[in-house]
């Protein structure tokens, strides 16, 4: 049937207007991002392994336009630029946790929000919490999660579809009890196709051998319940419907399992989906201009009448395609995690450019796979690089932004040579390495972590030491065996690398992790100083708290130590609300036991 639907409604007629401005004005808007959601996974985009009736029912009353890329592989820049219209520079969030949206950004809930639409989100993940910054404009910003799934290290608290369109849902049917005449905008996010690959029965069953594409199918289903609410509401026809996704997967794709740390289509190619039964009656697959994820806000400003006011990086794509239209691309991921190159790149069309350590080019017609580097044979490459770096050249510099040099000091080679870490190519200066190159090196680091939570303690500190041999400038492999010496039970080979992680890339949570280090063999001065570090970065990081509640407790304050670990839950409940909740347990527990 999905194919069917791509060769019935075939390719709109080039350079032609898709919509007339003003032609969704009054019309509710609902925004649905399904997270680390690959195109070439649904249906309505020709693949035969999906089960995706739902998306590509809308799909078939909609323009599904063929080649729309993210501007970001990560989950947080991307969404920022899906709210702002901007490219990622513009708006300044470049990576995950590290960065928030400046509340003088306008996103596109306060754009409704100010032309009397109700706003509400409802978002599954914990890496969009409002403390990032996306809450702006939204009077309902439901991302308090009564019951969460945490997959675990490296990952990130969430929530599943189900419990999110019951969200959804709820709002939209207290909307409509309270009678609210008004349109409303609603962003609806689902995180499920994000690793791990788990999806629940039946699709567990169904999908034994493609969990990715049984966690697909489950949203699908969701976004099938959240869609029969605004039927049932006599809502459907009145909204317009924009289904994207922050980012694709790699799946295996030039090494790459997840995402983040490359800019190939395989993680940059999302679906783009605009859809309602009255403006496009008849499905049209867009084959004629390039989509992006900035394009999203101008789009919808256009079809509903909205003013933009401010400027933005995107284009109406529905507008009279522009010819011969590039999109900037970046990941500062590798930099930022591993002290790795950074990616920028240009999109068109028919074909890509990234600028990294080792240049290239694929011709996205004959090679869509980006399998076969034609940059020294490209005669307009030199335009191409001028192009990218007069952009660049617009914006902080990205060692700038991650807060690292470009070369190493005389004393910091020695001082890694000391450590017997530095042997041929181990020292290069940070943000030399090509990320396509040291995909077995990230390979290597999350072997290492996955031998440590399944207790093989011995082969997880072999398998990490000989990353840090090739690599003794990655932040994330040291982070990564920080982790693995402290669940080995050596809390001063913990703390070694702990430091050595913080010199490279500091965090809060690695702050906090310090502090424990420190509180565990009494150093008390090096634990409240690595706390107020923690504070700095982060003052909503619970796990300050629960730090000063532990300290507290050991010395018998145990009042004051009641008073951390309920701010701690208060502040930061996704995060350390178990935490909390255990220690609060163990307090009433103590209280009990000392009650006549």
């Amino acid at each position: 049937m999905a194919l069917s639907f791509a060769v019935a409604c075939g390719a709109c007629s080039s350079g032609k207007q898709l919509a007339e401005p003003g032609s969704a004005e009054g019309m509710n808007v609902l925004l649905v991002t399904i997270d680390t959601l690959r195109a070439d996974r649904l249906g309505c985009y020709g693949y035969t392994g999906a089960r995706t009736p739902v998306i590509d029912a809308l799909a078939g009353s909609g323009l599904v336009f063929e080649q729309a890329t993210t501007v970001s592989p990560i989950t947080l820049p991307s969404h920022a630029s899906i709210h702002t219209g901007l490219v990622v520079p513009n708006h300044g969030v470049r990576h995950n946790g590290l960065f928030s949206l400046d509340p003088f950004s306008t996103t596109l809930a306060e754009r409704f929000s100010s032309n009397g639409y109700d706003t509400a989100a409802f978002i599954a993940a914990f890496v969009l919490d409002r403390r990032y910054g996306l809450n702006q404009g939204f009077a309902d910003y439901d991302d308090r999660f009564e019951q969460t799934h945490d997959p675990g290290p490296g990952s990130y608290a969430e929530r599943p579809a189900d419990a999110v369109t019951a969200r959804a849902t709820g709002w939209l049917r207290a909307r409509a009890d309270a009678q609210r005449g008004n349109p409303f905008f609603a962003w609806v996010h689902y995180f499920d196709p994000h690793g791990p690959y788990e999806p629940p029965a039946p699709f567990a069953e169904s999908f034994s051998r493609a969990p990715y594409d049984g966690e697909i199918a489950f949203v699908d289903s969701e976004l099938g319940r959240l869609v029969e609410a605004l039927r049932e509401l006599a809502l459907l026809d009145d909204t317009l419907i924009l289904i994207t996704s922050d980012h694709g997967e790699g799946l295996g794709e030039h090494n790459e399992a997840t995402h983040a740390d490359l800019i190939y289509d395989s993680t940059m190619r999302v679906p783009w989906i605009l859809s309602n039964p009255r403006l496009f009656p008849d499905g049209k697959l867009v084959r004629d201009r390039l989509a992006a994820t900035i394009d999203i806000v101008p789009t919808i400003a256009a079809l509903t009448g909205l003013e933009l006011g401010t400027p933005v990086d995107g284009v109406d794509i529905t507008a009279v395609p522009v010819p011969g239209r590039t999109v900037y691309l970046e990941t500062l991921a590798p930099l930022l995690d591993y002290g790795w190159a950074p990616l920028h790149g240009l999109r068109r069309i028919d074909g890509k450019f990234i600028h990294a350590p080792q240049p290239e080019y694929y011709d996205l017609i004959t090679d869509p796979g980006e399998r076969n580097n034609i940059y020294e044979g490209r005669k307009d490459a030199g335009g191409l690089r001028a192009e990218l770096s007069g952009l660049l050249a617009g914006w902080p510099d990205a060692f700038e932004v991650a807060g690292v040099r470009k070369e190493l000091t005389q004393e910091e080679l020695e001082r890694l040579a000391a450590l017997g870490y530095v042997t041929g190519q181990a020292a290069r200066a940070p943000g030399t390495r090509d990320p396509k190159a040291m995909m077995p090196v990230w390979h290597r680091i999350n072997e290492a972590a996955r031998l440590s939570v399944r207790g093989e303690h011995a082969d997880a500190i072999t398998a990490i030491r000989e990353v840090l041999t090739i690599d003794p400038g990655d932040g994330k492999a040291w982070s990564v065996a920080m982790q693995i010496y402290d669940r080995a039970g050596q809390p001063t080979e913990a703390e070694t690398c702990a430091r050595r992680t913080l010199q490279l890339r500091p965090t809060s949570d690695l702050w906090v992790s310090l502090a424990r280090f420190a509180l565990n063999r009494g150093d008390l001065s090096t634990f409240e100083g690595a706390l107020a570090e923690a504070e700095r970065l982060d003052p909503q990081n619970g796990g300050i708290h629960l730090g000063h509640g532990h300290a507290d407790a050991l010395q018998g304050r145990y009042d004051d130590a009641r008073e951390e670990f309920e701010m701690a839950l208060k502040i930061d409940p996704v995060r350390s609300g178990p935490a909390a909740r255990e220690q609060l347990r163990r307090l009433d527990a103590r209280e009990k036991k000392r009650s006549p």
